[in-house]
């Protein structure tokens, strides 16, 4: 059994400015509309394999430490990020030195390589995994898109407890 939210209908989005370092295009600060779509297969235990308004409200926080915020990710060897004396934010990247500067309140540093899709993707499976009673899911699968058309995926399966056939 599973169940699945569609990130763009359940209004699970938010709205991030980014850049990847050394890339041509991408390299610029730019920003995106995220959508996170979410698929969750498990044992229905009672009713649900997990009740959709509580999968909705564990996205929606995720969504909202990180609406209208630029992301940067601290384990980037291609970025410097450093704070001032007010604590705000200064990144040196890469081989071009360009210099940002953001006030600290609109920055969140992610524990992460970098940010791209793919990278966002997978710390947001960690995040929603860490809001999550485990125990009856059998695998989760988050779909983090950059706008209609174009996204990155990632799934994380649980093994199966004894006497748990996974059939679902």
């Amino acid at each position: 059994m599973w169940i699945e939210l569609d990130g763009w209908k359940a209004k699970l989005r938010f709205s991030a400015c980014h850049f990847i370092p050394n890339h041509p295009k991408c390299g610029r600060l730019h920003g995106h509309t995220y959508a996170i779509s979410v698929k969750i297969v498990g044992q229905q235990i009672g009713n649900f394999v997990i009740d959709f308004e509580d999968l909705k409200r564990y996205v929606g926080e995720i969504c909202e430490t990180l609406d209208h915020t630029t992301l940067l990710a601290s384990r980037d060897e291609n970025v410097q990020i450093t704070k001032t004396e007010t604590g705000d934010i200064v990144v040196i990247v890469g081989t071009s030195r360009k210099r940002y500067c953001f006030p600290k309140e609109d920055v969140v540093t992610l524990p992460i390589n970098s940010v791209s899709a793919e990278d966002l993707c997978s710390y947001l499976l960690d995040e929603l995994c860490n809001k999550l009673d485990l125990s009856t899911f059998s695998e989760i699968s988050i779909r983090l898109d950059e706008g209609l058309g174009q996204g990155a995926g990632c799934v994380r399966h649980f093994s199966q407890r004894e006497g748990d056939s996974g059939l679902g």
